[in-house]
């Protein structure tokens, strides 16, 4: 989640339609060129709202609700028609209500009404998910939920785009990163201790979520645009419809980064959805137990996960080389994947957990830095929203295609279930390994030093020419610190010291 949460910051400018000259809030700081960094603490408390309201279903919630609703042997696929549909959604909700917070004119500016529409109408599908008696019903329901909170999202990256400026960008990316962590530690948490009432899971974040955010959106400022400011309808649906094509031929290195995280992404979304099922079948437990598992596992996890980011972060941000952090990750992944295609053994699979964990981090580390590298000039915010859709669209094709895995070979040859587990984790670590290949051509960008990033001059970047050798443009540059540099100032910042 968190890698999501730090492309889409710095992609907000393009998911938005944000420009460049939009007014924000004027404050001493602002003149000064700077926000008071607890109003991005505000900001990112509504992502932790946000996110965390989707992440708990994602892990536990509708893994539950399509048992109470469909035979054991119909789970599998019960569960990816929903969740496809839903990320497919959140998809084209995201550019949607961007552009209509920027077309968005009232009293209490264009994003907050839309960032308190989005956890009012999230709170709604939580009831309507909650009361879902059909995978019909419940389809529409978590649509329903991810158009709404994407709505929230959306409108907040905008947000941060008008009021939050370049200087401040990376500590902000930072600490949105952290509230992506801490926001599934609420659902998890109620999954730990109450598997058995499946409401509380439902329904702790969107309920924290609806009492919080509308109170910090009164304490966040919002200038109020004026007709004069609103962007034409043509140039936005123009913009709105051209804004996610580009010619792959012309920016090679770059369309050879979005493939290969594409494909990593893939790799490891394709079982995600399927955790609770996997304990279910594999370890033969109960669904109250493998429900807490599923929640311990998901929080310990996530702690792998931040604290990879922030020491693989630090160590490449001193010689600016991802190369390694890249391979080490995809290897990382590839067998902790395998480890679990092989095995029904529980401590087996904590050792997989933390490995995936401590994998997911050290990519994230070097993720959105290393497509720093390979901007085109001139488009650096349309371009890290492309990017974004790297990760967004496999959750839409990833639990559409599982349950085709799950066929192959027949019985699982470890337990004997109709549904092989073994089939579907040998070829998820194949496109984990895939991504690596995809690198390669593009080894000699990632693993360059910060010294000869930063000796290259901006004539040196040739988008179009299809070299290896590609350099980096001068807007790239400075947002270049890995993104460990930014994870450690979120852990500066929350140590109670000072901000600057």
């Amino acid at each position: 989640m968190g890698a999501w949460v730090v492309s889409n910051i710095h992609g907000s400018e393009r998911a938005s339609g944000s420009t460049a000259n939009e007014k924000g809030p004027s404050t001493t700081d602002e003149v000064n060129g700077a926000v008071p960094i607890s109003r991005i603490w505000l900001m990112a408390a509504i992502e932790f709202c946000a996110l965390g309201a989707l992440s708990g279903p994602l892990a536990v919630t509708l893994s539950l609700k399509v048992l109470q609703i469909v035979p054991q042997s119909d789970k599998e696929v019960g569960l990816s028609i929903i969740t496809a549909v839903g990320a497919l959604c959140a998809l084209i909700a995201n550019p949607i209500f961007g552009y209509a917070s920027d077309r968005t004119r009232s009293a209490w500016g264009r994003r907050r009404p839309w960032i308190v529409f989005g956890v009012v109408g999230g709170f709604l599908s939580a009831i309507l998910i909650g009361l879902s008696n059909s995978i019909m019903m419940l389809t529409v329901a978590w649509a329903l939920s991810q158009i709404c909170y994407n709505a929230t999202l959306a409108s907040l990256s905008g947000l941060l785009a008008e009021q939050v400026p370049d200087a401040q960008r990376s500590k902000a990316s930072g600490i949105f990163g952290a509230a992506g962590f801490l926001g599934m530690i609420p659902a998890m948490l109620a999954a730990t201790l109450f598997a058995q009432h499946v409401w509380a899971i439902i329904i702790v974040m969107p309920l924290i979520g609806l009492i919080l955010v509308p109170l910090i959106c009164l304490m966040i400022p919002e200038a109020r645009v004026g007709r004069t400011e609103a962007m034409s309808s043509k140039e936005s649906v123009g913009s709105l419809l051209t804004s996610f094509f580009f010619n792959p031929l012309k920016y090679r290195n770059y369309s050879l980064l979005w493939l290969q995280r594409f494909i990593m992404q893939f790799g490891y979304t394709i079982v995600g959805t399927y955790a609770l099922y996997y304990l279910l079948v594999r370890m033969h437990m109960q669904t109250a137990e493998a429900t807490k598992l599923t929640g311990m596992a998901t929080i310990i996890g996530a702690v792998f996960n931040f604290g990879a980011a922030v020491l693989v972060g630090y160590l490449v941000a001193r010689s600016g080389n991802y190369l390694h952090a890249m391979n080490l990750s995809i290897m990382f992944m590839a067998v902790s994947l395998l480890t679990k295609a092989f095995t029904d053994n529980l401590g087996a699979f904590w050792f997989a957990t933390i490995l995936a964990g401590f994998a997911l981090g050290m990519y994230y580390a070097i993720d959105l830095a290393s497509a720093m590298r390979v901007l085109p000039v001139g488009n650096e915010g349309r371009f890290l929203g492309i990017f974004n859709v790297a990760k967004s669209l496999p959750q839409s094709l990833a639990p559409a295609v599982a349950p085709l895995f799950l066929t192959i070979g027949g019985k699982d040859p470890i337990v004997g279930s109709q549904q092989n587990y073994m089939s579907l984790y040998i070829g998820a670590a194949i496109f984990v390994v895939a991504s690596f290949f995809l690198a390669l051509p593009i080894r000699d960008i990632l693993s360059r030093p910060q010294s000869h990033r930063d000796a290259r001059s901006q004539s040196d970047f040739q988008a179009g020419s299809g070299s290896m050798d590609l350099g980096v443009s001068e807007v790239s540059a400075p947002a270049m610190q890995p993104l460990v540099q930014v994870t450690q100032s979120v852990a500066h910042d929350g140590t109670g010291s000072s901000a600057r």
